[in-house]
């Protein structure tokens, strides 16, 4: 089954969080220390470190320098430049909505010959209700911020 491209987006995301936040470690620095250094507010370190901010080039070329691992600035950008790129086309593709989404999969659906389910959160998409299934989809657009009735 497909990784969701939300999901991919983020676990990039989380990739360069999770480089950065060793940097930070590998040189002895606090929260505090590194974001008195890069000259900004220690909760900007931990947005980023923590996925919910993502690093513009600068903000990732001071945190290395204040790492002292100039050498790696450059190979985070690109990654951070790529992890940004997957974001922003899944946010492109679920502005239209969830009928267009959805729609876009019809032909890989009709061409798979073997269907293999597990979830531990939620009933498989073959054995749902209506009443579920449209529960499910308004509840995860809510959560998206994108339109439910969208045709």
């Amino acid at each position: 089954m497909p990784i969701s491209p939300s999901s991919s987006a983020q676990a990039a995301r989380e990739v360069v969080a999770l480089r950065l936040r060793d940097l930070r470690k590998n040189a002895g620095l606090t929260v505090v220390e590194l974001a008195g250094r890069c000259g900004w507010h220690h909760s900007k370190t931990s947005r980023i470190e923590n996925a919910v901010t993502a690093p513009s080039a600068k903000d990732i070329r001071a945190w290395a320098a204040a790492c002292e691992a100039v050498d790696q600035a450059e190979d985070l950008v690109t990654q951070s430049l790529n992890a940004e790129s997957m974001y922003s086309e899944w946010r492109h593709q679920v502005r239209r909505g969830m009928k267009h989404l959805q729609d876009s999969v019809v032909q890989f659906f009709h061409e798979t010959r073997l269907f293999r389910v597990y979830s531990s959160t939620m009933v498989p998409g073959l054995l749902q209700t209506e009443g579920y299934a449209a529960a499910l989809l308004s509840n995860i657009a809510q959560f998206r911020g994108i339109p439910y009735n969208d045709g």
